[in-house]
């Protein structure tokens, strides 16, 4: 992972056409809009609000860099780190209970896709739209699990946020790349670099 509604219409109007949707819906002759795709997921919402916690948290430090120092982050600090975990936590959960999932939609581009192959994707080659539809699709509940994990990271740090609890921000920051990773890896491909070829000899000095 990278270190990665609203209206203008008259509040009537917008009221009006919000119970018009609500009674179609419980009449039945209307449908739940599908979830985001996971790709807008996570460019727009997963990767710009964890590194908020990154940033955040980098900053709180203590001198020895072996904890968080509670004094050097303020109350918009705290407001953000808030924000960021809800709307993480948010969008995690609505992917797990989406009946179905779509990796991308029309004219939406996954970064890398095209140095993509055809085929079997392995772990540390680039991916498609359909290479990653294909592996959530064989591994829903895999997909899922690792959303409520990610959820309940997000959780957690939603309710130490108004406690201002820097060791439980320590703890999610900490884990939040392995969670990311531990979703990406078998998923969507990850940006660490594949291990070296077996044999392979490490001069060192040169």
């Amino acid at each position: 992972m990278l270190k990665r509604l609203g209206s203008f219409a008259p509040k009537g109007v917008v009221l009006g056409a919000a119970m018009l949707a609500g009674a179609a819906y419980a009449a039945g002759t209307a449908k739940p809009a599908a979830a985001p795709t996971v790709n807008d997921s996570m460019t727009k919402v997963m990767s710009v609000n964890a590194q908020t916690i990154w940033d955040i948290s980098s900053k709180a430090f203590n001198h020895r860099g072996d904890g968080l120092d509670a004094r050097k982050l303020t109350a918009k600090d705290w407001e953000q780190l808030r924000d960021a975990a809800r709307l993480i936590n948010e969008r995690a959960t609505l992917l797990a209970k989406a009946d179905t999932l779509v990796v991308a939609g029309p004219g939406e581009h996954l970064l890398g896709e095209e140095a993509a192959h055809g085929g079997i994707k392995k772990t540390w080659d680039a991916a498609s739209p359909k290479q990653v539809q294909e592996l959530i699709e064989a591994d829903r509940k895999g997909f899922n699990k690792h959303a409520v994990t990610l959820a309940r990271g997000m959780a957690d740090l939603e309710r130490a946020s108004k406690t201002r609890d820097v060791k439980v921000l320590y703890r999610v920051s900490a884990g939040l790349d392995e969670m990311c990773d531990g979703c990406h890896q078998p998923f969507w491909g990850t940006d660490d670099p594949p291990p070296p070829p077996k044999g392979l000899r490490t001069i060192v000095g040169r």
